[in-house]
């Protein structure tokens, strides 16, 4: 057990837990994990994946490749907010008419995986590794934040 180690002890959440709502949840677990629950149009519909760090290389493989994602009838409002920039759209997944327009998926679960790196890097402003299992529901970066100021507000951090 590390002594910089955030052990979480009980069940804390952030937002109605009511099907279709957004929201997130952290609860004990021996290990840290971040599980994602995702509902979109065509072509990702809905989608599931549960992530275990287990070490670096885990990370590097298994989320950190996982790109972002976008649809067609967003494109210029995701331009104007800074998003799928970069010059080319190589690290960006593009949606439209049901379908995939610009690349192949690196994993058949990308978008999931993308959304864990989303928590992840939310959560990482703490500083310090977590023993405990995020689970999210169709969340994203509010709730993430949301959760993360349920946990000051109770005094684990």
């Amino acid at each position: 057990e590390s002594f910089h180690e955030l052990i979480i002890d009980k069940k804390h959440t952030f937002g109605l837990q009511e099907e279709g709502t957004p929201h997130i949840s952290i609860e004990p677990s021996d290990t840290f994990k971040v599980s994602y629950h995702m509902e979109y149009p065509a072509p990702i519909g809905v989608m599931d994946h549960t992530f275990e760090y287990i070490n670096e290389n885990s990370f590097k493989n298994e989320i950190a490749p996982a790109r972002t994602f976008g649809f067609m009838e967003d494109i210029s409002q995701l331009t104007k907010m800074g998003f799928a920039s970069g010059g080319n759209l190589d690290n960006f997944i593009l949606l439209g008419d049901g379908k995939i327009i610009n690349t192949d998926l690196r994993f058949k679960n990308e978008f999931p995986r993308h959304k864990i790196l989303d928590v992840l890097g939310d959560f990482y402003l703490l500083g310090k590794p977590i023993r405990g299992h995020i689970r999210a529901h169709k969340s994203g970066h509010t709730q993430n934040i949301g959760l993360l100021k349920t946990l000051v507000n109770a005094g684990v951090l």
